[in-house]
């Protein structure tokens, strides 16, 4: 009878531990933050957007759960540093921002390759440009924390600071701003998907783009495992691309299934 009560105590304790997701599962969860940036990165996507379905399948790969907290592109970043997340999501690789990151961060094989262009009104189209010091008499819109941001003040450009990419839309609508950087398939997702078809015909993009660049996932050089977590992540990324994984999921991107 004894051995029977503990047989029925474990019993008991696993089917919590396994209802609940805590416990022996705890270990395994790796916690990301990240921002909404449509249809790579966004609550309210399926899977959360392109780039994070990706991160998920190639951590579920390895039997890793990861979790995602969405923030302001600023403060995913911040609190990554910290460590506060295990991981931050997604962040470009360039020259400007090589140094900082690297500081803080240990940074996985690129999740993608973004390519990030002016958005402007149709009706006022960009002159032929060649470096960020040919667009000195433009106003140009940024948002808080954004890659993009953080290269054209550091080349001594003046810019509007918002807080998402739908208010630099807006503005250049309202002709407040004329133009605004911002990854191309985002762009063209959110005139699709916040504004009307009368006002999301009025805006283009310059098709010189502004920089081309991987991005990946970011590990926090202030957590335990973060070395490990990120030859994980690389191991279950390298499965999905040998397997036809990862292409699955870029056509269903190309194909709007992320809206």
């Amino acid at each position: 009878m004894e051995n029977v009560l503990k047989k029925q105590a474990v019993i008991a304790i696993l089917s919590f531990f396994l209802g609940t997701g805590i416990g022996l599962a705890q270990g395994k969860i790796i916690t990301i933050s990240t921002g909404e940036y449509a249809p790579y990165s966004s609550e309210s996507l399926p899977h959360g957007g392109f780039v994070t379905h990706v991160i998920s399948e190639a951590f579920g790969l390895e039997g890793y759960q990861a979790e995602f907290h969405f923030l302001p592109w600023k403060r995913a970043l911040e609190t990554a540093k910290s460590g506060q997340y295990q991981a931050t999501s997604f962040w470009a690789h360039t020259s400007e921002t090589e140094e900082e990151y690297r500081t803080y961060f240990y940074r996985s094989d690129p999740v993608f390759q973004a390519t990030v262009v002016f958005f402007h009104l149709r009706s006022n189209p960009m002159r032929d440009w060649e470096t960020t010091t040919d667009l000195t008499d433009y106003r140009i819109g940024t948002m808080i924390g954004e890659t993009s941001t953080k290269i054209l003040i550091q080349d001594g450009l003046t810019v509007e600071n918002v807080g998402s990419a739908a208010q630099n839309m807006k503005k250049i609508l309202l002709g407040r701003i004329d133009i605004f950087p911002l990854e191309v398939m985002t762009g063209l997702d959110l005139l699709q998907a916040q504004f009307s078809p009368e006002d999301g015909a009025k805006i283009s993009y310059d098709p010189k783009p502004f920089f081309k660049t991987p991005a990946s996932l970011l590990f926090s050089k202030q957590r335990e495992g973060s070395i490990e977590y990120l030859k994980i992540f690389n191991r279950g990324l390298a499965k999905m691309v040998e397997q036809g994984r990862y292409d699955q999921l870029y056509q269903d991107l190309l194909s709007g299934k992320y809206k």
